[in-house]
């Protein structure tokens, strides 16, 4: 527990009254020294208080002022004056600057010797840094606790109760907890730590002070995990040591979370990838998925599909959410999971995406055939229907398909020579279609996409074009080449593709 000028003034064997300051009793009291020179400033810095015998303090008003300026300047705690001893008659202008500035200023009863001063400085630090150590030990047991087992959200719960302070783990964009099970931080101190970021190019430093509407708070990237920060509030926030081992036993458990969340996703992936190319037999399926998915039964179990650019830049929201709750597998621009049934709403929610969803599986062998279902569900989302489950295909958009075998008929008939061109010479054709489209037949934008010049673009479009028999100046032939491709995700990248 640090000391303060108040608990100065309050310990009775050294007979002090406040002069002058009463708005700086608050200060932080590190130290004390005498000095008789003119300007002590020069020999004491932040934190210490300076004792004197009233020696060195000038008589003349304004050398007065001047010399309790340079005092307050150097952030100097206080000033301790012996009573009776060689301070000038009048102190007056020396008590209105002091007040002025809310420096605080002392006399001290004759008979106490500045050496009482010291030793009650040095006790006081001794017993603060006591508590400090035994905090530090708790930290380190709870460390301990973790390796055993101990959940994360507990082990942020006792580290909570070693220091006396409220932890939050969180991600450090958004400021949302690292883990569903970690406690948020309130809405109030999470808009006013977004609004003190740092702009974008601007240096973030790795420790920083908040103002909060209620008190202050401490952040900290963790050196394990830069994209994760802890975030300390309360009456007593812990020194930067402390701290840093906080970070270091945290950073320590979300790294080993996060590599078991890696280890998670890319087993889930390599089963959805076996169960789509029925490598396993059913009893291996079986087992595997009960392992990964306990509890998790072919009744419930159904693929959803979501499709979109740039789906690996979501691999932290999938992570947080592998939870023994999905399997997840990630295929060019579509997202593939295997979840319960009722998870939907939730998953198109948190991942900001349209999900289309497959009838419950009721048979591994059914796995690759689900996937269709999901597939063609997902083609019949929109703005207003997020998510849209094979039963209810039954719906507003009935210029699509409506079963697989809908959908592959359709690309067949539309796409299937673009198709095959690309299987024969190579190419990538149907891709270009998509993305041309996509970006509403912008040539600048869909060339910037492929990574390819305009010309580029314009050559490979008059490829399509002659192959599939159909202009991109006619609205009726890009209308029947979208709702085609809608019927190409359907089919491609399954066994049997066209």
């Amino acid at each position: 527990m640090s000391l303060h000028i108040r608990d100065l003034i309050a310990l009775p064997e050294l007979r002090s009254h406040l002069l002058s300051g009463a708005d700086g009793l608050e200060r932080e009291v590190r130290w004390a020294h005498v000095c008789e020179l003119p300007d002590p400033s020069e020999w004491l810095g932040e934190g210490d208080v300076l004792m004197t015998t009233g020696l060195g303090v000038p008589a003349e008003p304004q050398a007065q002022r001047e010399y309790v300026q340079r005092l307050a300047d150097a952030g100097i705690a206080g000033m301790m004056i012996g009573e009776h001893m060689q301070a000038p008659d009048n102190l007056d202008a020396l008590a209105d600057c002091a007040q002025q500035l809310g420096f605080p200023v002392m006399l001290t009863e004759y008979g106490v010797p500045f050496a009482a001063v010291t030793r009650a400085i040095i006790d006081a630090n001794q017993k603060e840094e006591y508590q400090r150590r035994s905090a530090l030990a708790r930290v380190y047991e709870s460390a301990r606790l973790s390796i055993t087992g101990l959940s994360l959200a507990a082990l942020v719960e006792r580290l909570e109760a070693d220091i006396q302070c409220r932890l939050y783990v969180l991600v450090l964009e958004t400021l949302l907890p690292w883990d569903e099970q970690l406690a948020p931080l309130p809405d109030t101190q999470r808009t006013a730590l977004l609004a003190s970021r740092p702009r974008h190019g601007e240096q973030q430093p790795m420790l920083r002070r908040h103002t909060l509407p209620q008190g202050e708070a401490l952040s900290i990237e963790l050196s394990t995990d830069q994209s994760c920060l802890l975030v300390v509030t309360g009456d007593r926030l812990p020194d930067y040591g402390l701290l840093h081992h906080l970070t270091a036993v945290l950073g320590l458990e979300v790294q080993r979370r996060q590599a078991e969340r890696e280890r998670r996703l890319r087993l889930g992936s390599e089963l959805i990838d076996d169960l789509l190319h029925q490598r396993l037999g059913h009893e291996q399926a079986s087992q595997r998925l009960h392992e990964q998915l306990p509890g998790l039964t072919l009744n419930q179990a159904v693929f959803s599909v979501a499709r979109a650019p740039g789906l690996h830049g979501k691999t932290e929201t999938l992570l947080r959410l592998l939870n023994e709750r999905l399997l997840v597998r990630i295929q060019g621009e579509e997202l593939i999971l295997l979840h319960a049934d009722g998870l939907q709403p939730l998953l198109s929610e948190q991942l900001d995406l349209n999900l289309g969803s497959s009838a419950p599986l009721q048979s591994l062998q059914r796995s690759a055939e689900a996937l269709r279902e999901a597939l063609l569900a997902c083609a019949h989302t929109h703005a207003q229907r997020r998510v849209c489950c094979f039963a209810e295909l039954e719906t507003d958009t009935p210029w699509l398909p409506r079963t697989p075998d809908e959908a592959m008929r359709a690309f067949r008939s539309v796409l299937g020579a673009l198709h095959a061109y690309d299987q024969a010479q190579g190419t990538a054709l149907l891709q270009t279609l998509q993305v041309f489209l996509e970006e509403n037949r912008s040539w600048l934008h869909a060339a910037k996409r492929l990574h390819v010049h305009k010309q580029t673009l314009v050559y490979r479009i008059r490829r399509i074009e002659t192959i599939s028999g159909r202009s991109m100046d006619s609205t009726a032939d890009v209308a029947t080449l979208w709702f085609a491709l809608q019927s190409r995700w359907v089919v491609a990248d399954l066994p049997n593709t066209p």
